[in-house]
């Protein structure tokens, strides 16, 4: 059904373009028969050329629209109907993920978003914007953050990540690799920071079966956690003692 729509939406922009390419054979096959006919075209040449140019200054940037979104819709093609994607500001954290493509038109790409509404984005709008296609990525690797208590004795941390590692390799059927990274100590916050880097076996198109495999994985650190009597405890904040008012 995917492919039908892809290649439904592939025919419109095609027929868009031998339509206009019909229109300029029309024109050229005019002007061809009016020089048979003996008009003399050079008298017509600065009416006509001020037209085109007075309909142009009044369109403004809609020709550039047009032409823009039709190489990005046509040529470029990011993406396909059915594709997954993320648009961000280029520098800047995603407020628009898991957009889903629904249909692609000339002028505009209309996306479903995670929760179901429907957006229309103008292809021109989009064409200046960072575009990740995650239904043509490859796999993808997450970052999961622990905090462990830095008063945590030396050798239950090391048997926190082997258990870790321990637990990728037997969820083999969600996870292929992992590293583990202590990342940052705020010792004074009474943490060290674990960096878990585990790579899915998923695509990174499959948005659910990628975060739930995480959440499964987030549990087992939490119950290992418990388990081993590994409990965070705030550092005590210095009593401060201030003068009366």
């Amino acid at each position: 059904r995917l492919i039908t729509a892809s290649v439904a939406s592939f025919d419109r922009l095609h027929a868009f373009l031998l339509h206009g390419l019909q229109g300029i054979w029309a024109v050229v096959l005019l002007t061809v028969l009016l020089m048979l006919w003996g008009i003399d075209l050079l008298a017509w040449l600065l009416p006509i050329g001020s037209t085109l140019l007075v309909v142009c200054t009044l369109a403004g940037g809609l020709t550039t629209d047009v032409m823009s979104s039709f190489f990005f819709a046509y040529v470029t093609r990011p993406y396909d109907i059915g594709d997954r994607v993320c648009i961000a500001s280029p520098g800047h954290e995603s407020a628009l993920k898991s957009l889903i493509v629904k249909d692609v038109f000339l002028l505009r790409t209309h996306f479903i978003t995670a929760n179901g509404e429907s957006m229309m984005i103008n292809n021109s709008a989009v064409k200046g914007m960072a575009l990740t296609n995650y239904s043509r990525s490859g796999k993808l690797t997450l970052l999961v953050t622990l905090m462990v208590p830095a008063a945590t004795p030396s050798a239950k941390i090391g048997e926190l990540t082997d258990a870790i590692t321990e637990y990728i390799k037997d969820k083999s059927n969600e996870w292929s690799d992992v590293m583990l990274m202590f990342g940052d100590a705020m010792l004074d916050k009474g943490h060290l920071m674990l960096n878990i880097w585990p790579t899915s076996v998923f695509e990174a198109h499959e948005v659910v079966s990628i975060y739930s495999a995480k959440s499964r994985l987030l549990r087992f650190c939490h119950a290992y956690m418990q388990l081993a009597n590994i409990e965070y405890i705030a550092p005590v904040q210095p009593f401060r003692e201030s003068p009366a008012p």
